[in-house]
């Protein structure tokens, strides 16, 4: 006699791809509670009626909040970077710089709660789970690494100033960046105007026409 058809298992192929489902279900809602609401005011009871499963699937996929906090993050940024890769090749430097910087501008507007708690927990000293801490560092780094290699290839092809090392001239423009969107995200009169202002500036600052060199010395004219 055949089990009743309800009790026959699933392959294994099926039940792993309702697996990836269900796990890309709670991630979509996570996203967008995450961008909504932010990450101290989301809870997985919410994340679970969003995603329409039950809080004990979503504990099975992530074991904490902060481990699907780090999911989104990485689902999220994921894009950025690929299409930063894809594209790199066809675009000339200072196009390339501009595009890593609005990709971590729409990153931060679309994202903005989320972003708001974390700086918020740094910024007061709060203690900020050492896993995501660490995971949004790496990440960090990664994005500025980025910006090293673009200032490198700029410099190498005469294209920006070589009065300033790769190295701190991305750490600059970083942490002007940063600056701007603190402003941005914890002040009431912060726009987006004013951040792309700032990129302008930043773009205009790195990419200024090298200083001419004269005849005799080779010293830059004043």
């Amino acid at each position: 006699m055949h089990p009743p058809e309800y009790m026959t298992p699933e392959p294994r192929s099926i039940s792993l791809e309702k697996s990836q489902d269900s796990r890309d279900g709670i991630l979509k809602a996570g996203i967008g509670l995450f961008a909504r609401r932010g990450f101290h005011e989301t809870s997985m009871s919410e994340v679970a009626r969003e995603a329409k499963v039950s809080k004990a699937l979503i504990f099975w996929h992530f074991k904490t909040k902060e481990e699907l906090f780090l999911a989104v993050l990485n689902r999220l940024l994921e894009p950025y970077f690929i299409d930063f890769a894809e594209e790199v090749g066809i675009l000339d430097e200072r196009a390339q710089l501009r595009k890593l910087v609005q990709s971590y501008l729409l990153f931060i507007r679309d994202n903005a709660a989320s972003v708001r708690f974390f700086l918020g927990q740094l910024l007061h000293g709060e203690k900020v789970p050492e896993e995501l801490a660490t995971q949004v560092m790496k990440l960090y780094d990664a994005y500025r690494e980025l910006m090293i290699g673009i200032v490198r290839r700029a410099q190498d092809k005469n294209l920006c100033s070589r009065d300033i090392a790769p190295e701190a001239a991305a750490g600059f423009m970083v942490s002007a960046l940063n600056g701007s969107l603190i402003g941005f995200l914890f002040t009431t009169g912060g726009t987006t105007d004013e951040l792309d202002r700032a990129v302008t500036m930043l773009e205009e600052w790195l990419f200024r026409d090298p200083a001419p060199r004269s005849a005799e010395g080779g010293k830059a004219v004043a």
